[in-house]
């Protein structure tokens, strides 16, 4: 399924058709998908460090420092994980960062949205 489409049957099941939520939506698979490549390409960075017998102590270090990493860079406010554990950010992040106006969700609505976010989008 398109991602287009993934965000319409989200926002069906959240039972919303405004445009501010869609842009939320969409903001927040991006973030996902973002989060997810730099997570994926810190591991294998790290598993390519550990195979050539690095110490485990600088197998850290250098894949902070890896060319690869810092192409991928997210900042931790702007890591999947770092959302879906601090659901009561999401509208001052989208806000600072996509210029987004508030939607006044309570923490609770945000985290049935994350919950679905993740079952549809995994």
């Amino acid at each position: 399924m398109e991602n287009r489409e993934l965000i319409y049957k989200i926002m069906s099941i959240c039972k919303r058709e405004d445009d501010l939520f869609c842009s939320y939506l969409r903001c927040l698979s991006g973030i996902k998908e973002k989060s997810e490549q730099f997570t994926k390409v810190k591991q294998k960075v790290r598993e390519e460090y550990l195979i050539r017998g690095i110490c485990e102590r600088e197998v850290d270090i250098l894949v902070e420092q890896s060319e690869q990493v810092a192409d991928l860079y997210v900042p931790k406010l702007l890591q999947w994980e770092f959302l879906r554990k601090n659901v009561r950010y999401i509208e001052d992040i989208c806000f600072m960062v996509f210029q987004l106006k508030p939607l006044c969700l309570s923490e609770e609505q945000w985290k049935h949205v994350i919950t679905i976010i993740e079952k549809e989008l995994s």
